[in-house]
C-alpha cells in the first residue's frame, strides 16, 4: 500500500480511521496532492471525485444527512476554498458534521504574488465549530501539536454535529509516497454523556408553570429526532392543554401534530390572540413559517422554553426566551413531563377550555376550504400541479425539496404521507446546492429519492449533474414557470423599473442539460400529460430521470394569493 510521505497527512488519515470517518469527497487539484494520494491509495477510505467545489460541498452534505456521520472534503488552495462557503453555512445551520480539509501554500509566500494564494486561515469564521491551522513541522513537538488540534477539532465535529475547517499548508514536493506509515498518532476518544436523570424534587417552579398553563404549544423546527421522539410526543398530546406544531423539516409525522402554515397563514390577529399559548416550548432550529414568527414576536407568550443540547448561544428566535434547557429533547420530555403525574391529563375539560380542541376545530375548517378551492380551480398552475405531485410521491421514499417557493407549497399541503421522509436545505435557506444535496442523499440510500425543484434553483445548481455517482433511483421534477415567481408576491412593493432585477425571466428548458449528461427527459404542460407521465415516472430505469413541468401560462402568484385568502 502506498501512502503520502507527508507525516501530517498520515496522522490525519489514522485519526479519521480511528473515529470511523471514511467518506472522502475530493475536488481535483495540485496543492492537495498529498491528501488525494493518501486517501485514494488507502483501502479504508471510500473516495469520490467531484470537480466543482460548491457542488462537492452539498454532495457531502447529502451523504452526511443520511449516514449521520461526518464526511470529509478536500480541495486545493486559493479560490477553490471559497467555493465551499455556501455548503459550510448550510451545514452549520442544519447541524450536519462536515470536515473541510483545505490545502494551503506555506504561510511565508502569502501576498508575494504567488498563484492560488489567499488568506485561508479561519476563512469560514463563525460558520464552523472550529477552525484550525496545522503546521508543517515534523519534529516530535510539531507532530504532537497537530495530533492534539486534529483530535479536539474532529471530536467537536462529532459531538456538536457542526462543520469544522482544517487548513493544511504543504510545501513542495507534493507527490512523494512511501510504503509504510511513519507515525503513530495519539487518538483521543470522545464519549457523549447525556443527562438521563432529572432529580424528582428539582425545578419546582418550572413544573408549577407547566401545570398552571392551560395553553401550551410545542413548536418543532428543523430537527432530526431519535426513534422514540414521536412516541413521547404522541403520549404528551393526550393532554388537552397541549398542541404540537411541526413543519416538514421537523421529521415528526402523525395525526397528533398540527401543520403550521395551513392553519395560521390566513389567520388574523384577533384570531391569534384567542389561540396564542401561555407557554411556548421550542425544539430544533430554523422555522420556515414567517407568519408564526411574526405572531410570536408581536404577541409573545408569557413563557418561552427552548430545549436542546447543541447550542452554544441561547436561540432567542422570538425575543422572549425565559429558560434554555441544555439537554436532549427526548430525555427532557420523557423525564420532565411524561413521568410527571400532576399533568392532569385525565381531567375533564369543557370544549372552550380545551386548547387542543380549538385548534382541531380550526384544522377541520381549513381542510374543508382547501379541498373546495382545489376542486374549483381548473388552471394548470403551480399549486394544482404540486398538490397533485405531492399526493403521487411513492410510499417509503425520500423527498428532497427545493428552497423558496417549493418548500412553502409543501408546508401548505395537508395530506402528507407519513412513510415519506422529506428534506430541504433550510439551515441558511439558500437555493444554491439543492440539486447536489439531493444527489448525495440518493447515493447513500437504496430508496427512491425525488427532488422537486423550481427552475431558478435547478439551473443555478445544474453543475451538480456533472457527477459520476448519480444512481438510477434518483428522480427530478422540475417546475418551470420561467422565472423567480416568489417576487410577484411583493410586486406591489417593488418599483416597475427594478422588478426585472428581482425576477429572473428566462426561456430555458432542461432538455439539453439532460441530453449532455445522458438523462431520461420528458416535458409536460397539461394535467392529462402529467398524470400519464407520473404513472411510469418512478418505474425502474437504467438512467436517472427528469420530468419538466411548464406552468408559465398560469398566473401562479395571483392563484396562490386567492388560495391563501
Amino acid at each position: 500500500m502506498l501512502y503520502s510521505n507527508k507525516k501530517i497527512v498520515q496522522s490525519l488519515g489514522e485519526i479519521l480511521i480511528a473515529k470511523s470517518i471514511i467518506h472522502i469527497i475530493i475536488s481535483p487539484g495540485s496543492r492537495n496532492a498529498p491528501l488525494i494520494i493518501h486517501f485514494t491509495q488507502h483501502m479504508s477510505f471510500k473516495t469520490y471525485s467531484v470537480v466543482d467545489e460548491r457542488c462537492a460541498g452539498f454532495f457531502a452534505l447529502g451523504i452526511s444527512q443520511q449516514i449521520k456521520k461526518p464526511v470529509v472534503l478536500s480541495c486545493t488552495s486559493g479560490s477553490a476554498v471559497v467555493n465551499y462557503y455556501p455548503a459550510v453555512t448550510e451545514a452549520f445551520y442544519q447541524n450536519i458534521p462536515l470536515i473541510f480539509l483545505t490545502a494551503d501554500r506555506p504561510k511565508e509566500i502569502i501576498d508575494v504574488f504567488e498563484g492560488q494564494s489567499i488568506h485561508q486561515e479561519n476563512i469560514f469564521q463563525k460558520h464552523v465549530e472550529t477552525s484550525i491551522q496545522l503546521t508543517e513541522d515534523e519534529s516530535k513537538s510539531g507532530l504532537w501539536y497537530n495530533d492534539r488540534l486534529m483530535n479536539e477539532s474532529i471530536n467537536r465535529c462529532i459531538l456538536k454535529k457542526k462543520p469544522i475547517h482544517i487548513n493544511i499548508p504543504f510545501s513542495e514536493p507534493l507527490y512523494e509516497t512511501t510504503n509504510y506509515l511513519q507515525v503513530k498518532p495519539k487518538i483521543i476518544k470522545t464519549i457523549s454523556v447525556e443527562n438521563n436523570y432529572i432529580e424528582k424534587n428539582k425545578y419546582k417552579k418550572e413544573k408549577y408553570i407547566w401545570k398552571k398553563s392551560k395553553k401550551k404549544m410545542i413548536l418543532l423546527g428543523l430537527f432530526f429526532p431519535e426513534r422514540n421522539m414521536e412516541r413521547i410526543l404522541k403520549n404528551l398530546s393526550i393532554d388537552p392543554s397541549i398542541v404540537i406544531f411541526t413543519e416538514t423539516t421537523s421529521h415528526i409525522y402523525g395525526k397528533f401534530s398540527f401543520p403550521i402554515d395551513p392553519l395560521i397563514l390566513s389567520m388574523k390577529s384577533k384570531e391569534w390572540l384567542q389561540l396564542k399559548p401561555n407557554l411556548l416550548l421550542t425544539i430544533g432550529i430554523n422555522i420556515i413559517s414567517k407568519k408564526i414568527k411574526f405572531y410570536l414576536r408581536k404577541y409573545p407568550p408569557m413563557y418561552h422554553w427552548h430545549i436542546g443540547d447543541h447550542q452554544n448561544n441561547y436561540p432567542d428566535t422570538y425575543y422572549k426566551l425565559t429558560t434554555y434547557w441544555a439537554i436532549k429533547p427526548e430525555t427532557f420530555l420523557k423525564k420532565f413531563f411524561c413521568t410527571n403525574k400532576n399533568n392532569n391529563v385525565n381531567n375533564s375539560h369543557s370544549q372552550l377550555s380545551n386548547y387542543r380542541y380549538l385548534w382541531e376545530k380550526l384544522r377541520k375548517f381549513r381542510i374543508k376550504k382547501q379541498n373546495s378551492f382545489l376542486k374549483k380551480e381548473k388552471s394548470f398552475s403551480d399549486i394544482q400541479v404540486l398538490f397533485f405531485i405531492f399526493k403521487s410521491i411513492p410510499n417509503h421514499s425520500i423527498l428532497q425539496l427545493g428552497n423558496s417557493t417549493i418548500i412553502r407549497y409543501y408546508q401548505l399541503f395537508y395530506k402528507k404521507k407519513y412513510s415519506v421522509k422529506s428534506y430541504c436545505n433550510r439551515g441558511t435557506s439558500g437555493i444554491d446546492g439543492c440539486v447536489s444535496t439531493a444527489i448525495g442523499s440518493a447515493v447513500s440510500s437504496k430508496k427512491i429519492v425525488t427532488l422537486i425543484i423550481g427552475d431558478i434553483s435547478f439551473f443555478y445548481d445544474s453543475n451538480a449533474l456533472w457527477n459520476n455517482y448519480i444512481p438510477n433511483n434518483f428522480r427530478i421534477i422540475l417546475i418551470n414557470n420561467e422565472g423567480g415567481n416568489i417576487f410577484r408576491f411583493f410586486s406591489n412593493k417593488i418599483p416597475k423599473k427594478s422588478f426585472n432585477f428581482f425576477e429572473t425571466k428566462h426561456s430555458f428548458t432542461a432538455e439539453k442539460i439532460c441530453e449532455m449528461h445522458n438523462w431520461k427527459y420528458e416535458r409536460v404542460s397539461d394535467k392529462f400529460s402529467l398524470k400519464k407521465s407520473l404513472y411510469i415516472f418512478w418505474n425502474k430505469s437504467d438512467i436517472p430521470s427528469l420530468l419538466e413541468i411548464k406552468t408559465q401560462k398560469s398566473n401562479n402568484a395571483k392563484i396562490l394569493k386567492r388560495y391563501l385568502s
